[in-house]
């Protein structure tokens, strides 16, 4: 997603953007805490469900505004893509 035009990549879907942006220290903080899951509560492999708590709170800055936001990504971006499936449903599960 191109969040300065808030337009997807391939441009078939507008979405809006959330209040802030995702950081490369937030970005590298989510993919940590999902390796330190993965060792210490999964089977050491890097799934969905163990970076999906972790991106929608890095994500979420205002729980109302940002959470609308979010789900709408998760509906008309990551829910229809090849192979996300797992991603789409932790991150609903997450986001409630």
């Amino acid at each position: 997603m191109s969040c300065a035009r808030g337009v997807t990549e391939d441009g078939r879907a507008k979405v809006k953007s959330p209040s802030g942006t995702l950081s490369t220290a937030e970005a590298i903080s989510v993919l940590t805490s999902g390796l330190a899951l993965a060792a210490h509560f999964g089977d050491g492999v890097l799934r969905a469900a163990d970076v999906a708590g972790g991106i929608t709170g890095a994500v979420v800055q205002d729980p109302v505004a940002d959470r609308a936001v979010w789900q709408e990504y998760l509906e008309t971006v990551i829910r229809d893509r090849d192979d996300w499936s797992d991603f789409y449903r932790a991150c609903r599960d997450v986001t409630g």
